[in-house]
């Protein structure tokens, strides 16, 4: 199975994942995603005052952690792949692998 994410639904992750980090609501996380040249996909993220950086591996982790702690999916079964296009932006495509 494949399940398609688009800017918005990353964004989302992020901010789940980080509001898990720092025990706070997701609402009050703001996220800016970023291409950039020689380091891919990157994520800055303001939280009750505090910056924080995700490199394109951290976003991959939060849309897995997205996945598996609203969706129960097995974070073991995911394959998540990151993309930009001028047409789309950025956008993820998950494989979901059963046992």
């Amino acid at each position: 199975m494949e399940v398609l994410f688009n800017e918005q639904d990353i964004v989302d992750s992020v901010c789940i994942y980080i509001a898990l980090k720092e025990r706070i609501e997701p609402e009050q996380v703001e996220v800016d995603l970023e291409l950039h040249p020689s380091r891919g996909i990157t994520a800055s993220t303001l939280a009750l005052g505090h910056i924080a950086r995700l490199h394109e591996q951290d976003i991959i982790g939060a849309v897995a952690v997205y996945l598996q702690d609203y969706h129960q999916f097995v974070e073991n079964h995911l394959q998540v792949n990151l993309a930009f296009s001028e047409k789309n932006g950025l956008t993820a495509s998950i494989q979901v692998f059963s046992n």
